[in-house]
C-alpha cells in the first residue's frame, strides 16, 4: 500500500467517526512519519517549529487511537494503517441489530466491543474561506522570522487577537497574505475584510455572522457563538481607517467607538478563533491587554536591513558600496526604497552615489505618502515631531526642553503616541531613553517649516 492509499483510508475513518477530515498538517505528519522523517524535518517543510509539530502529532495519535480503537503511536502508526487497509470488514444484519464480522488479521474493532457508528446528526464541518478582499499579492522580502512568530501566536498559543503594525509600505499586508496562505487549512472559516470603507460595527458583525454561521444553524446566533462553534480567522486590514485624524494614536472616530468594546470582548471571552488586525497604529485597548500571559500580541514590522539590497539589485542601481547608506536613509522600507530607486533611475541614471551627493534627502513621490501620516497627527504630536526633527542628536525628554511650547504632560503623551504610530524610534544610551526620527521622516518634517 502506498502513502496516498493510507492517507485516504485513514481520512475516511476519521470523518466517519468525527465528522471532520484530517487537516493539511495532520496529513503532512502522517506522510512524514510514514517516510521515517523527523518532526523537525516535517516542521521545516511546513514552515513551523518542531515543538508545534510534536504537539500536533501527539493530539493526532490520541485521536487516531480513539477512532481506530488501537494504541496509535509514532512507532506503530504505519503498521496499524497497513494492517487496517488490508483487513476485510463486513456487517451482518441480525434480528439483534448490526454486528461486525472481522477476519482474524483485522486489528479493530476489538473483539467483544461494539463498533461505534457516526452520529447521523453530526453535520460535516465544511471549510468556508472568503478571500475576495485580499489585495493583490506583493513581493514578500525575508520575513521568515516574522512568519514563524505569527504562526506561533496564532496556531500554538491560540491568542484571540494578533495585531500587525507598521508604516505604510513596510510590508504588513504582504506578510499577512503569505501567513494566510500557509495557515488557512487550520481554520474552518476564514474571512478578509478591509476597513477602508469605515464599516459600522453593526454592519461588520452582521456580515461576519452571515458568513461564519452555516445555513443549518439558527439565524439568531451571535458572533461569539460563531467564534466558539468554529475555528475562525478574521483579518481586518487598514484598521487605522477607523481612527480619527487630529487626535492621539488609536482614537476612534465618533461612529466607530463601539469597536473598542468589541475588541475587549473578543480578547476576554472564551472561544477558539483569532482576529488578525493590520494597522498603521496600535488600538489603545490592545496596548492595555498585552503582556506575557495576556490574550493579545502585537508585531511591529521594521525595515528589511541588508536584505533590502535585493530591491536595489532588481532596480539595477550602481555604486553597490553605497547601497547600505541608501537603505538606512529610507529605513529599509520596501515601498520607500522602490520609490527612491525609480527616482535614481530617472534623474541619476541609476547612480546611488550621485543621488546621495545632495545636501538634503530628496523625497519626491514619497512626500505624498508621508503627508498621509502627518495629516493624522494631533497638534501636540506635530509640535513634538518638529522639536525632535531639529535636534542634532536623539532628543532627551527626561528634562523638559525650555524652548518647547508644550507642557511636560503633553510632551509625554505626544511621544508615546508617535511611538504607537512608528514615526519615531527609541534609542538607548547612558541608561536613559532618547528619541529620534528616521531620516526621510525628519526631512519631511523640516520641509513643513
Amino acid at each position: 500500500m502506498d502513502i496516498e492509499e493510507a492517507l485516504k483510508w485513514t481520512d475516511d475513518r476519521v470523518f466517519a467517526k468525527t465528522g471532520k477530515h484530517l487537516d493539511s498538517l495532520q496529513m503532512a505528519i502522517l506522510e512524514g512519519v510514514w517516510q521515517r522523517e523527523t518532526y523537525e524535518k516535517i516542521g521545516d517543510d511546513r514552515h513551523c517549529s518542531k515543538h508545534h509539530v510534536r504537539k500536533e502529532a501527539s493530539e493526532l495519535w490520541q485521536m487516531l487511537s480513539n477512532v481506530l480503537e488501537e494504541n496509535v503511536k509514532k512507532s506503530n502508526v504505519k503498521s496499524i494503517l497497513e494492517n487496517g487497509r488490508y483487513s476485510h470488514i463486513s456487517n451482518v444484519h441480525t434480528g439483534n441489530g448490526d454486528i461486525n464480522v472481522c477476519h482474524e488479521q483485522c486489528p479493530y474493532p476489538k473483539a467483544g466491543k461494539k463498533r461505534s457508528t457516526p452520529n447521523p446528526d453530526k453535520v460535516k464541518t465544511e471549510k468556508r474561506h472568503d478571500l475576495r478582499e485580499v489585495p493583490k499579492r506583493d513581493r514578500l522580502y525575508n520575513r521568515i522570522q516574522e512568519l514563524n512568530t505569527l504562526k506561533q501566536w496564532i496556531l500554538e498559543e491560540k491568542n484571540p487577537i494578533v495585531t500587525i503594525i507598521g508604516l505604510s509600505g513596510i510590508g504588513k499586508t504582504a506578510l499577512a497574505v503569505e501567513l494566510v496562505t500557509q495557515i488557512k487549512d487550520n481554520f474552518d472559516r476564514l474571512l478578509w475584510r478591509n476597513c477602508s470603507n469605515t464599516p459600522s460595527l453593526e454592519s461588520l458583525k452582521t456580515d461576519l455572522i452571515q458568513f461564519l454561521s452555516p445555513q443549518t444553524e439558527t439565524k439568531s446566533a451571535s458572533l461569539m457563538d460563531c467564534l466558539r462553534s468554529h475555528r475562525c480567522l478574521i483579518i481586518l486590514d487598514d484598521f487605522q481607517e477607523l481612527f480619527t485624524s487630529g487626535e492621539l494614536a488609536g482614537t476612534y472616530r465618533p461612529d466607530c467607538q463601539d469597536y473598542s468594546k468589541f475588541l475587549k470582548q473578543i480578547a476576554t471571552t472564551p472561544h477558539q478563533s483569532c482576529l488578525l488586525i493590520l494597522s498603521w497604529e496600535k488600538p489603545i485597548e490592545i496596548a492595555t491587554l498585552e503582556g506575557i500571559k495576556s490574550p493579545c500580541r502585537t508585531l511591529k514590522i521594521d525595515g528589511l536591513g541588508e536584505s533590502a539590497k535585493e530591491i536595489l539589485s532588481e532596480m539595477e542601481l550602481t555604486d553597490e558600496d553605497r547601497w547600505l547608506e541608501l537603505i538606512q536613509l529610507y529605513n529599509g522600507n520596501p515601498l520607500w526604497l522602490n520609490i527612491a530607486a525609480n527616482t535614481i533611475q530617472e534623474l541619476f541614471d541609476g547612480s546611488v552615489a550621485d543621488f546621495l551627493s545632495g545636501e538634503t534627502v530628496f523625497l519626491g513621490d514619497l512626500e505624498i505618502i508621508l503627508q498621509e501620516h502627518y495629516q493624522r497627527l494631533s497638534q501636540i504630536e506635530k509640535q513634538a515631531l518638529c522639536w525632535l526633527a531639529c535636534q542634532e542628536t536623539a532628543g532627551d525628554i527626561s528634562a523638559h526642553p525650555p524652548d518647547l511650547p508644550l507642557s511636560e504632560s503633553d510632551l509625554l503623551k505626544a511621544v508615546q503616541s508617535l511611538l504607537k504610530r512608528g514615526l519615531i524610534e527609541k534609542v538607548k544610551g547612558k541608561g536613559r531613553s532618547r528619541f529620534t526620527l528616521q531620516p526621510a521622516i525628519q526631512q519631511y518634517v523640516k520641509n513643513q517649516f
